[in-house]
């Protein structure tokens, strides 16, 4: 019994740490891909131009990990950047108790229902949408 519970959890943990190495590797992908001036990207917020396109493109900069607290996401924020060959696509939501906090997931991740959760970031650049 006891082997089996070590079985299952180092499995949970192996899972687990996977998940941190690929949102770990996603985040540098991100910054790599925004290592630009502000006027090189088209930046798609709800599928409409956003209209502080500088404002978003700061915010996805600043994505970070953060220990996950008692709180839930919801209402879903496609974000859409481009530039030259380049498409990145993420979608925040909203946190369910911090009002300017965000989860980030990265849309690459297709094949995962959830998508690739890379992290959080704080922004009031989102407060009408």
């Amino acid at each position: 019994m006891v082997a089996l519970f070590l079985l299952l959890w180092g499995g949970i943990m192996l899972r687990v740490t996977f998940r941190s190495v690929r949102a770990w590797r996603a985040r540098g992908e991100i910054r790599q891909l925004l290592k630009a001036p502000d006027d090189e990207f088209v930046v798609m917020v709800n599928g409409r131009p956003a209209p502080n396109s500088a404002a978003v493109l700061g915010a996805i900069r600043g994505v970070h990990l953060r220990m996950a607290h008692h709180t839930y996401p919801n209402h879903a924020i496609p974000i859409v950047i481009r530039r030259k060959q380049d498409v990145l696509e993420v979608t925040l939501m909203r946190d369910s108790g911090l009002v300017h906090e965000y989860w980030v997931f990265w849309t690459r991740e297709r094949g995962n229902p959830n998508h690739l959760e890379i992290g959080r970031l704080e922004t009031s650049a989102f407060d009408t949408q």
